[in-house]
Protein backbone atom coordinates (compact mmCIF):
# COMPACT_ATOMS: atom_id res chain seq x y z
CA UNK A 1 0.00 0.00 0.00
CA UNK A 2 1.23 3.33 -0.74
CA UNK A 3 0.18 6.20 1.33
CA UNK A 4 1.44 9.82 0.51
CA UNK A 5 0.44 12.64 2.68
CA UNK A 6 0.21 16.32 0.77
CA UNK A 7 1.42 19.06 3.06
CA UNK A 8 -1.31 21.63 3.76
CA UNK A 9 -1.50 24.86 2.63
CA UNK A 10 -3.21 26.38 5.79
CA UNK A 11 -2.67 24.90 9.24
CA UNK A 12 -6.66 24.11 9.32
CA UNK A 13 -7.17 21.92 6.19
CA UNK A 14 -5.37 18.49 5.75
CA UNK A 15 -5.71 16.07 2.36
CA UNK A 16 -4.39 12.85 2.69
CA UNK A 17 -4.37 10.13 -0.48
CA UNK A 18 -4.35 6.78 -0.04
CA UNK A 19 -3.26 4.34 -2.64
CA UNK A 20 -4.45 0.80 -2.33
CA UNK A 21 -3.19 -2.18 -5.06
CA UNK A 22 -6.35 -3.71 -6.32
CA UNK A 23 -6.89 -6.89 -4.18
CA UNK A 24 -6.87 -8.73 -7.68
CA UNK A 25 -3.61 -7.61 -9.18
CA UNK A 26 -1.23 -7.19 -6.30
CA UNK A 27 2.03 -6.89 -8.48
CA UNK A 28 0.50 -4.07 -11.20
CA UNK A 29 0.81 -0.49 -11.07
CA UNK A 30 -2.67 -0.04 -11.19
CA UNK A 31 -3.80 1.57 -7.41
CA UNK A 32 -7.21 2.40 -5.29
CA UNK A 33 -7.14 5.89 -4.73
CA UNK A 34 -8.66 7.46 -1.71
CA UNK A 35 -8.59 11.28 -0.46
CA UNK A 36 -9.95 12.08 2.91
CA UNK A 37 -10.26 16.14 3.27
CA UNK A 38 -10.60 16.91 6.95
CA UNK A 39 -11.86 20.67 6.87
CA UNK A 40 -11.65 22.56 10.37
CA UNK A 41 -12.51 26.08 9.48
CA UNK A 42 -13.31 27.68 6.49
CA UNK A 43 -14.97 26.32 2.80
CA UNK A 44 -12.03 28.84 1.44
CA UNK A 45 -9.74 26.18 2.82
CA UNK A 46 -11.53 22.96 1.34
CA UNK A 47 -11.39 24.31 -2.52
CA UNK A 48 -8.42 25.42 -2.36
CA UNK A 49 -6.95 21.61 -1.18
CA UNK A 50 -8.80 20.11 -3.79
CA UNK A 51 -7.76 22.83 -7.12
CA UNK A 52 -4.46 22.43 -5.64
CA UNK A 53 -3.93 18.90 -4.87
CA UNK A 54 -6.48 16.95 -7.33
CA UNK A 55 -6.70 19.15 -10.29
CA UNK A 56 -7.33 16.74 -13.26
CA UNK A 57 -6.84 13.55 -10.77
CA UNK A 58 -8.96 10.44 -10.94
CA UNK A 59 -10.12 10.04 -7.20
CA UNK A 60 -11.63 6.50 -6.85
CA UNK A 61 -13.24 7.93 -3.32
CA UNK A 62 -13.31 11.29 -2.17
CA UNK A 63 -14.24 11.48 1.56
CA UNK A 64 -14.62 15.01 3.07
CA UNK A 65 -15.62 15.72 7.18
CA UNK A 66 -16.81 18.78 9.09
CA UNK A 67 -17.67 20.78 6.07
CA UNK A 68 -18.17 23.88 7.65
CA UNK A 69 -21.11 27.19 6.59
CA UNK A 70 -20.02 30.11 4.40
CA UNK A 71 -21.18 32.08 7.33
CA UNK A 72 -21.32 31.87 11.16
CA UNK A 73 -25.03 30.94 11.85
CA UNK A 74 -26.24 28.39 8.49
CA UNK A 75 -26.34 25.57 7.69
CA UNK A 76 -23.09 23.83 5.60
CA UNK A 77 -22.71 23.87 1.89
CA UNK A 78 -20.53 22.06 -0.67
CA UNK A 79 -18.57 24.99 -2.35
CA UNK A 80 -19.51 25.74 -5.93
CA UNK A 81 -18.61 23.79 -8.69
CA UNK A 82 -15.32 22.93 -6.54
CA UNK A 83 -15.30 19.24 -8.29
CA UNK A 84 -15.33 20.32 -12.11
CA UNK A 85 -11.69 19.75 -12.63
CA UNK A 86 -11.67 15.99 -10.71
CA UNK A 87 -13.16 13.21 -11.30
CA UNK A 88 -14.45 11.04 -8.64
CA UNK A 89 -15.64 7.60 -8.32
CA UNK A 90 -17.63 7.61 -4.77
CA UNK A 91 -18.46 10.61 -2.71
CA UNK A 92 -18.86 10.30 1.00
CA UNK A 93 -19.24 13.45 3.17
CA UNK A 94 -19.93 12.84 7.33
CA UNK A 95 -19.86 14.24 10.33
CA UNK A 96 -21.55 18.15 8.80
CA UNK A 97 -24.17 20.19 9.49
CA UNK A 98 -25.54 20.57 6.03
CA UNK A 99 -28.05 22.21 4.13
CA UNK A 100 -30.79 20.53 2.92
CA UNK A 101 -30.06 21.11 -0.48
CA UNK A 102 -26.70 20.69 -0.33
CA UNK A 103 -26.83 18.61 -3.33
CA UNK A 104 -27.58 20.66 -6.29
CA UNK A 105 -27.00 24.39 -4.74
CA UNK A 106 -24.34 25.93 -6.31
CA UNK A 107 -23.76 22.62 -8.47
CA UNK A 108 -21.39 20.97 -6.41
CA UNK A 109 -20.99 17.62 -8.76
CA UNK A 110 -20.35 19.80 -11.80
CA UNK A 111 -17.94 17.39 -14.12
CA UNK A 112 -19.15 14.15 -12.54
CA UNK A 113 -22.15 12.83 -14.83
CA UNK A 114 -19.70 10.29 -16.09
CA UNK A 115 -17.68 9.27 -13.11
CA UNK A 116 -19.62 9.01 -9.79
CA UNK A 117 -20.75 5.87 -8.84
CA UNK A 118 -21.77 6.20 -5.44
CA UNK A 119 -23.18 8.99 -3.23
CA UNK A 120 -22.86 9.12 0.52
CA UNK A 121 -24.15 11.64 3.42
CA UNK A 122 -23.32 10.24 6.72
CA UNK A 123 -24.29 12.05 10.02
CA UNK A 124 -24.55 15.42 8.23
CA UNK A 125 -27.88 16.29 10.31
CA UNK A 126 -30.11 16.38 7.55
CA UNK A 127 -33.95 16.74 8.91
CA UNK A 128 -37.36 16.14 7.65
CA UNK A 129 -38.92 14.79 4.45
CA UNK A 130 -36.75 13.55 1.58
CA UNK A 131 -38.24 15.11 -1.76
CA UNK A 132 -37.34 15.88 -5.17
CA UNK A 133 -39.11 19.57 -4.67
CA UNK A 134 -36.89 22.51 -4.04
CA UNK A 135 -39.38 23.88 -1.07
CA UNK A 136 -38.58 20.07 0.65
CA UNK A 137 -36.25 19.98 3.92
CA UNK A 138 -33.95 17.40 2.04
CA UNK A 139 -33.71 17.79 -1.73
CA UNK A 140 -32.68 14.93 -4.08
CA UNK A 141 -32.65 17.35 -7.15
CA UNK A 142 -29.36 17.01 -8.27
CA UNK A 143 -29.30 13.44 -8.63
CA UNK A 144 -30.88 13.55 -11.68
CA UNK A 145 -28.03 15.22 -13.56
CA UNK A 146 -25.61 12.09 -12.23
CA UNK A 147 -26.85 9.56 -14.55
CA UNK A 148 -23.98 7.09 -13.47
CA UNK A 149 -24.89 6.61 -9.65
CA UNK A 150 -25.53 3.05 -8.36
CA UNK A 151 -25.72 3.89 -4.70
CA UNK A 152 -27.11 6.67 -2.62
CA UNK A 153 -26.34 6.35 1.19
CA UNK A 154 -28.42 8.84 3.60
CA UNK A 155 -27.83 6.70 7.26
CA UNK A 156 -27.32 8.28 10.45
CA UNK A 157 -29.60 11.53 9.38
CA UNK A 158 -33.03 13.00 10.73
CA UNK A 159 -35.10 11.58 7.81
CA UNK A 160 -38.92 11.28 9.18
CA UNK A 161 -40.77 11.15 5.75
CA UNK A 162 -39.78 9.84 2.40
CA UNK A 163 -41.87 11.29 -0.35
CA UNK A 164 -43.33 10.26 -3.91
CA UNK A 165 -41.38 12.27 -5.52
CA UNK A 166 -37.42 11.55 -3.90
CA UNK A 167 -36.54 9.53 -6.60
CA UNK A 168 -39.31 9.99 -9.04
CA UNK A 169 -36.24 10.98 -11.70
CA UNK A 170 -33.31 8.73 -10.30
CA UNK A 171 -30.28 8.12 -11.87
CA UNK A 172 -30.61 5.39 -14.39
CA UNK A 173 -28.33 2.68 -13.30
CA UNK A 174 -29.43 3.06 -9.31
CA UNK A 175 -29.64 -0.16 -7.67
CA UNK A 176 -28.66 0.26 -4.00
CA UNK A 177 -30.83 2.92 -1.39
CA UNK A 178 -29.55 2.76 2.33
CA UNK A 179 -31.77 4.99 4.03
CA UNK A 180 -31.19 3.44 7.32
CA UNK A 181 -30.55 5.26 10.93
CA UNK A 182 -32.65 7.75 10.40
CA UNK A 183 -36.42 8.56 11.93
CA UNK A 184 -38.35 7.74 9.34
CA UNK A 185 -42.53 7.61 9.93
CA UNK A 186 -43.58 7.39 6.56
CA UNK A 187 -43.18 6.25 2.79
CA UNK A 188 -45.07 7.27 0.43
CA UNK A 189 -46.58 4.98 -2.09
CA UNK A 190 -44.44 4.94 -6.23
CA UNK A 191 -41.71 5.94 -4.21
CA UNK A 192 -39.35 3.40 -6.24
CA UNK A 193 -41.51 3.56 -8.74
CA UNK A 194 -38.81 5.13 -11.22
CA UNK A 195 -35.66 2.68 -10.47
CA UNK A 196 -36.14 -0.32 -12.13
CA UNK A 197 -32.87 -1.43 -11.64
CA UNK A 198 -32.92 -0.75 -8.04
CA UNK A 199 -31.31 -4.61 -6.25
CA UNK A 200 -31.23 -3.56 -2.30
CA UNK A 201 -33.26 -0.94 -0.01
CA UNK A 202 -32.57 -1.14 3.70
CA UNK A 203 -34.78 0.86 5.35
CA UNK A 204 -33.42 -0.70 8.86
CA UNK A 205 -33.50 1.45 12.31
CA UNK A 206 -36.31 3.66 11.63
CA UNK A 207 -39.42 4.48 12.97
CA UNK A 208 -41.71 2.51 10.96
CA UNK A 209 -45.56 1.07 12.11
CA UNK A 210 -46.89 -0.09 8.63
CA UNK A 211 -45.29 0.05 4.97
CA UNK A 212 -47.37 -0.84 1.77
CA UNK A 213 -46.49 -2.70 -1.74
CA UNK A 214 -47.03 0.20 -3.57
CA UNK A 215 -44.07 1.79 -2.78
CA UNK A 216 -41.98 -0.63 -4.95
CA UNK A 217 -42.76 -1.07 -8.55
CA UNK A 218 -44.94 -4.13 -9.82
CA UNK A 219 -43.24 -6.20 -10.54
CA UNK A 220 -39.97 -5.11 -9.01
CA UNK A 221 -37.96 -7.57 -11.83
CA UNK A 222 -34.59 -6.25 -10.02
CA UNK A 223 -35.02 -6.08 -6.21
CA UNK A 224 -33.02 -8.98 -4.49
CA UNK A 225 -32.87 -7.70 -0.64
CA UNK A 226 -35.07 -5.63 1.42
CA UNK A 227 -33.98 -4.68 5.30
CA UNK A 228 -36.62 -3.35 7.43
CA UNK A 229 -35.46 -4.65 10.85
CA UNK A 230 -35.34 -2.79 13.67
CA UNK A 231 -38.80 -0.49 12.93
CA UNK A 232 -42.34 -1.03 14.70
CA UNK A 233 -44.14 -2.86 11.81
CA UNK A 234 -46.77 -5.25 13.58
CA UNK A 235 -48.01 -6.42 9.85
CA UNK A 236 -47.20 -7.46 6.51
CA UNK A 237 -49.46 -6.70 3.39
CA UNK A 238 -51.02 -9.15 1.85
CA UNK A 239 -49.44 -8.92 -1.00
CA UNK A 240 -45.68 -7.05 0.12
CA UNK A 241 -43.74 -10.09 -1.93
CA UNK A 242 -46.45 -10.14 -4.58
CA UNK A 243 -44.27 -9.68 -8.10
CA UNK A 244 -40.67 -9.39 -6.77
CA UNK A 245 -39.52 -12.65 -8.65
CA UNK A 246 -35.77 -11.46 -7.55
CA UNK A 247 -36.07 -11.30 -3.88
CA UNK A 248 -33.80 -13.37 -2.05
CA UNK A 249 -32.88 -12.14 1.55
CA UNK A 250 -35.57 -10.01 3.76
CA UNK A 251 -34.43 -9.12 7.18
CA UNK A 252 -37.38 -8.07 9.32
CA UNK A 253 -35.56 -9.09 12.75
CA UNK A 254 -36.48 -6.65 15.80
CA UNK A 255 -40.16 -5.41 14.72
CA UNK A 256 -43.66 -6.47 16.57
CA UNK A 257 -45.25 -9.12 13.72
CA UNK A 258 -47.53 -11.12 15.87
CA UNK A 259 -48.25 -13.67 13.16
CA UNK A 260 -46.86 -15.16 9.99
CA UNK A 261 -50.56 -15.70 8.16
CA UNK A 262 -49.94 -17.94 4.50
CA UNK A 263 -50.19 -14.36 2.53
CA UNK A 264 -47.43 -13.00 1.88
CA UNK A 265 -44.92 -15.68 2.92
CA UNK A 266 -46.06 -18.75 0.98
CA UNK A 267 -45.84 -17.19 -2.21
CA UNK A 268 -41.73 -16.54 -1.05
CA UNK A 269 -41.05 -19.33 1.53
CA UNK A 270 -38.46 -21.15 -1.20
CA UNK A 271 -37.53 -19.17 -3.38
CA UNK A 272 -35.70 -17.21 -0.18
CA UNK A 273 -32.34 -17.52 0.37
CA UNK A 274 -31.95 -15.66 4.04
CA UNK A 275 -34.92 -14.50 6.24
CA UNK A 276 -34.51 -13.34 9.75
CA UNK A 277 -37.41 -12.80 11.55
CA UNK A 278 -35.95 -13.13 15.00
CA UNK A 279 -37.21 -11.03 17.91
CA UNK A 280 -40.46 -10.68 16.98
CA UNK A 281 -43.76 -12.15 18.60
CA UNK A 282 -45.01 -14.20 16.49
CA UNK A 283 -47.24 -17.34 18.08
CA UNK A 284 -47.40 -20.62 17.09
CA UNK A 285 -51.26 -20.33 16.22
CA UNK A 286 -53.41 -21.25 12.87
CA UNK A 287 -52.26 -18.82 10.92
CA UNK A 288 -48.64 -21.18 11.06
CA UNK A 289 -50.52 -24.34 9.18
CA UNK A 290 -49.60 -23.43 5.75
CA UNK A 291 -46.12 -23.99 6.67
CA UNK A 292 -46.16 -27.71 8.12
CA UNK A 293 -46.80 -28.75 4.08
CA UNK A 294 -43.59 -26.86 3.16
CA UNK A 295 -41.71 -28.28 6.12
CA UNK A 296 -43.47 -31.72 5.99
CA UNK A 297 -44.71 -32.47 2.62
CA UNK A 298 -47.37 -35.85 2.14
CA UNK A 299 -45.70 -37.03 -0.65
CA UNK A 300 -42.26 -38.60 -1.11
CA UNK A 301 -39.56 -36.51 -3.29
CA UNK A 302 -41.24 -33.09 -2.42
CA UNK A 303 -38.93 -30.66 -1.93
CA UNK A 304 -38.51 -29.18 2.05
CA UNK A 305 -37.39 -26.23 3.80
CA UNK A 306 -34.59 -25.35 4.93
CA UNK A 307 -33.26 -25.95 1.17
CA UNK A 308 -29.27 -26.21 0.66
CA UNK A 309 -27.88 -23.23 1.42
CA UNK A 310 -30.79 -21.51 3.10
CA UNK A 311 -30.92 -19.53 6.16
CA UNK A 312 -34.06 -18.65 7.96
CA UNK A 313 -34.04 -17.34 11.68
CA UNK A 314 -37.11 -17.14 13.41
CA UNK A 315 -39.11 -18.59 15.99
CA UNK A 316 -42.83 -18.96 17.50
CA UNK A 317 -44.11 -18.81 20.83
CA UNK A 318 -46.34 -20.66 22.75
CA UNK A 319 -47.71 -19.69 26.13
CA UNK A 320 -47.63 -23.35 28.28
CA UNK A 321 -51.24 -23.44 31.15
CA UNK A 322 -51.25 -23.86 33.39
CA UNK A 323 -47.94 -22.40 34.30
CA UNK A 324 -48.09 -19.33 31.77
CA UNK A 325 -44.56 -19.53 30.53
CA UNK A 326 -43.74 -19.08 26.45
CA UNK A 327 -42.11 -21.47 24.95
CA UNK A 328 -40.32 -20.76 21.69
CA UNK A 329 -40.23 -23.42 18.80
CA UNK A 330 -37.75 -22.67 15.48
CA UNK A 331 -39.94 -21.97 12.78
CA UNK A 332 -37.95 -24.64 10.43
CA UNK A 333 -38.89 -27.47 12.46
CA UNK A 334 -42.42 -26.97 13.44
CA UNK A 335 -44.82 -29.69 13.95
CA UNK A 336 -48.53 -29.84 14.18
CA UNK A 337 -48.34 -30.35 17.69
CA UNK A 338 -46.64 -27.44 18.46
CA UNK A 339 -49.39 -24.92 16.93
CA UNK A 340 -52.31 -24.39 19.26
CA UNK A 341 -54.80 -24.58 16.83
Amino acid sequence: MKVTTLAPLRPQRSVKTVETPFPEHPNNTAFYTIVDCKVSKTLGALEEAVATALNRKWVDKLIVTNVPPKNEHTLARLPKSWLKNVRVKQFEVHDSVLSGDFIWYGNPFEGQAQSLLWFTATRCYLTGALTYETAGTVNTRGLNSLPRIEGIDLTYNHLTVITATAFRYPPTNLTSVDLSHNSIQSIESSTFHYSPFLKQVNLSHNLLESIVRAIFASPARSLEHIDLSWNSLTVLPPDFFINMPALRKVNLEKNFLYSMPDKPWAAIWKTLTYLDITGNFIECDCNLLWLLPILSPPTVNVTTTPLLGQIIRGTCSRIMKPTLFATNYELVTLTRDRLLC
